[in-house]
């Protein structure tokens, strides 16, 4: 069969959305270009894809997804030889999401222009939600504190600012009204032009980089995976674990096991090697348990000595020397004429000499 027929068949059979109609006639106008005649091997198959050499690696795989399910429907009510049987869809080199910064989405906020793109960005950033479930959205849909919206994963609620469901409701003006009635490219496009009003460029400027955003800040305050998942409104908690993962650097930043053990020693833990504090009405009474000088040692034990032949590492960072010369300042405000102090000062003077 003729390639550009075998398009004609799939579309006569398969019932799909306009936007699977336009990416089924691209990606056959494609192949007809190489094979006149379907193509039954798969070596045919592989030289085409190589022949996409410009395009997006994902778009590439959604290429080979749509041709090999048209191949399965010729197989099974054409009997016609299915060349991607066996084939590995084409790898996609992982894409680092973008997040826009709290101080940028405040800069979005401000280039909004009327109370319809304010309401936009803000139902955006708030709830998290998909800007295609937006372009249905009626008044009706609006609660106090939460939108119901149509995904295409299904019917999702998502919780939002009472604030802007106020507003959501004026646009609609009525029950049955749409809120922002455009279609989601619309929207889309409306987002992209405020993002760049903002004075933001590069890639990724729409909605949906606004959702990863949100959850993005969500992963980072809460550390939670089910306050992701919860907030994104996903089937999958694998899927909410991208944005962990994603903020581990920044979470990690501002951690330190031994200031946690330390502060876990000072809170009186373990008990009985701490100092209690008895409080009572007028004045506050500290009481030394019998073990309190035990306390020295569990000091001196987190802190290891310094063995011969020990140097220093070479790629310290600045913020290690900061942190080291804030413990010397420590040091110095809390024992101001010990010779320690001294001792820390030569130290750190030997550290920040600079090399020949």
């Amino acid at each position: 069969m003729k390639t550009l027929e075998v398009l004609k068949e799939v579309l006569a059979g398969k019932r799909m959305s306009e936007s699977s109609r336009l990416n089924y006639e691209a990606v056959f106008t494609s192949l007809s270009r190489m094979y006149e005649e379907f193509p039954t091997k798969s070596v045919e198959v592989n030289k085409w894809l190589v022949s996409l050499d410009g395009y997006a690696d994902q778009t590439v795989r959604l290429w080979f997804t749509i041709l090999r399910s048209a191949c399965e429907y010729m197989e099974v009510n054409y009997e016609v030889k299915n060349a991607c049987k066996g084939l590995d869809a084409p790898k996609v080199q992982k894409r680092k999401r973008r997040y826009f910064k709290a101080e940028e989405i405040v800069k979005i906020f401000q280039a909004c222009r009327d109370d319809f793109e304010s309401a936009l960005i803000g139902t955006l950033v708030d709830s998290s939600c998909r800007i295609g479930g937006l372009s249905e959205l009626k008044g009706k849909d609006v609660g106090e504190g939460h939108i119901s919206v149509k995904e295409k994963t299904g019917d999702r609620s998502y919780r939002l600012d009472v604030r802007i469901c106020a507003g959501l409701r004026r646009l609609a003006g009525e029950d049955d009204g749409l809120v922002f009635g455009l279609s989601s490219k619309a929207l889309s496009m409306r987002v992209i032009r405020i993002c760049r009003r903002a004075g933001l460029s590069g890639e990724k400027l729409g909605p949906h980089t606004l959702r990863h955003s949100s959850a993005s800040l969500v992963a980072g305050e809460t550390k939670n995976v089910m306050a992701v998942k919860a907030l994104l409104q996903h089937d999958n908690i694998a899927t909410s674990m991208l944005y962990i993962h994603d903020v581990e650097e920044e979470m990690l930043k501002g951690i330190s096991p031994l200031a946690i053990v330390s502060d876990k020693v000072k809170s009186g833990l373990p008990e009985q090697k701490m100092l209690r504090e008895k409080t009572g009405v007028d004045d506050k009474e500290v009481e030394v348990v019998e073990d309190g000088n035990d306390f020295e040692e569990v000091v001196i034990e987190m802190f290891p000595e310094i063995r011969d032949g020990v140097v220093i590492h070479s790629r310290l960072r600045t913020e290690d020397l900061m942190l080291i010369r804030k413990g010397f300042l420590e040091l110095a405000l809390s024992d101001r004429y010990s010779a320690d102090v001294g001792k820390a000062r030569l130290l750190m003077k030997r550290m920040l000499r600079k090399v020949k």
